[in-house]
């Protein structure tokens, strides 16, 4: 009797799975699908929580919020999902120009005869100096460069920019340490006044000191301990590239080696990391998005003509309009109609809220984003910040202004004057250091100097 012929004859085994073939294979595809959405799912809840608000402060001890405290959640934290908290460049883990300029100021050994010092020295009327934050940024920005430089002159060596022990204005009744500037700030270097040559001590005749008399006085560059003349005023160096071994100025962008200085004086102590980092949270949307925000920081008070504060700087321009602001605002708006947000910040507490008035008006639309609890003492001048507004002191004042900063940094366009140095910087460390990319710059107080030219544009 002859078989019947099997249906599979003369087929691949493989060609056609049994029904238990195909339950595993179906099985297997579902497990990885699984697989798959359980770990997007899980990596979208540990952003939340990293993101969260209640994640930190759940217990009430907002100190939980600090890389010493909790190293392992903050080493998953990237830039952008700081979008409410603290976050500035590190030296130690941001590298480049800003790690550059960390080493170069921290050296192995401070009280070798080789280490060389450039001492930045106080005016000899310091407790009267009304420059404000940025301003004194600006002069150690500038002393900086002349420091790793030696004033145009990379072949003789660098030196370590030190200041002085002496008041800083805005730091008097100081409950954080000294009334110095390291009251708020990081010490600029790991080298203490006790290694540099001190000229009130010293042999008037020893060839390790040097004191200017005037900012671009020349110097025999063997010179171990130089200090500054107590000008305000500063040496413009030439080429500020020249120290990196990277080349020449005319091979880079002045902005990042501008930028770098900045940052790295502005790392502010442990207790004011925390303040601004609670002012963030209370400010600033889970939600942001840095790609459709304008900053529009107000300068205004001492920086206007008719200005009159007792111990504040007289004004020096016809300040623009509110109008100015909000005819750029409606500008942008018009360019890119993505645009929900506006920051809006200022010292003086009248045109703020003025402006914020016209905005409710005008463009109801728009969030408006406010620093709640700024200060807003009147004035950008440091020199008697305690006297201006009744309760605050130097610190509150100081935590004010740089939450502002701190919060501008999560804008993309911007609406200022760049007469300003305040501003200015704004724009500066937003475009460098910023969250969001392609920073554009109304300026409609223009001026004409290199700062200006980085903040409005990004080049000199």
């Amino acid at each position: 009797m002859e078989a019947k012929a099997s249906p599979n004859r003369g087929r691949s085994p493989t060609s056609s799975p049994s029904a238990s073939s195909m339950t595993q294979i179906r099985m297997i595809v579902i497990s990885v699908t699984c697989a798959i959405v359980v770990s997007v799912v899980n990596n979208a809840i540990i952003t939340k929580s990293l993101l969260s608000n209640d994640h930190w402060s759940s217990s009430g001890d907002r100190s939980y919020d600090t890389p010493q405290n909790n190293p392992e959640t903050w080493k998953k934290l990237t830039k952008d999902q700081h979008i409410n908290t603290f976050w500035w460049p590190s030296p130690e883990e941001y590298g480049g120009i800003l790690g550059k300029i960390h080493d170069f100021q921290n050296p192995s050994d401070c009280s070798a005869p080789s280490t060389k010092f450039f001492v930045w020295r106080s005016r000899s009327d310091n407790e009267n100096d009304t420059r404000g934050l940025t301003a004194w940024a600006h002069a150690a920005s500038s002393h900086m460069l002349h420091a790793l430089t030696d004033a145009d002159q990379p072949g003789a060596g660098h030196r370590i920019l030190i200041n002085d022990d002496k008041l800083f204005p805005m730091a008097k009744g100081c409950e954080h340490g000294l009334e110095t500037r390291e009251c708020y700030f990081e010490p600029l270097t790991n080298c203490k006044l006790s290694d540099v040559d001190d000229y009130e001590t010293a042999d008037p005749k020893s060839s390790n000191i040097k004191i200017l008399s005037k900012t671009d006085e020349e110097y025999d560059r063997n010179v171990r301990t130089l200090y500054t003349s107590d000008s305000i005023w500063f040496r413009k160096v030439k080429d500020m590239y020249s120290w990196t071994g990277l080349g020449f100025n005319s091979q880079h962008s002045t902005i990042h080696m501008t930028a770098a200085s900045l940052a790295y004086y502005f790392r502010v102590k442990p207790w004011l990391r925390k303040e601004i980092d609670e002012r963030l949270r209370r400010n600033i949307p889970l939600d942001l998005n840095p790609q459709r925000t304008i900053g529009v920081p107000i300068r205004r008070s001492d920086k206007c003509r008719r200005h009159a504060i007792e111990g504040s700087a007289p004004g020096e321009m016809e300040c623009p309009p509110l109008e100015e602001y909000l005819k750029k605002v409606k500008e942008f708006l018009e360019f890119d109609p993505r645009i929900e947000n506006v920051i809006v910040t200022s010292e003086d507490k009248s045109a703020c809220d003025e402006f914020l008035e016209v905005l409710k008006k005008e463009l109801p639309s728009l969030r408006v984003i406010q620093n709640i609890g700024d200060v807003q003492q009147g004035t950008g001048s440091g020199s008697k910040l305690e006297a201006y507004t009744e309760g605050s002191s130097n610190a509150e004042v100081v935590a004010s202004a740089l939450t502002s900063l701190h919060m501008h940094m999560r804008a993309r366009y911007f609406v200022l004057t760049s007469k300003s140095t305040w501003t200015s910087t704004i724009a500066v460390m937003a475009r460098v250091y910023g969250f969001a990319s392609e920073v554009i710059v109304f300026d409609i107080g223009p001026n004409k100097n290199t700062f200006a030219h980085l903040a409005r544009r990004g080049c000199a």
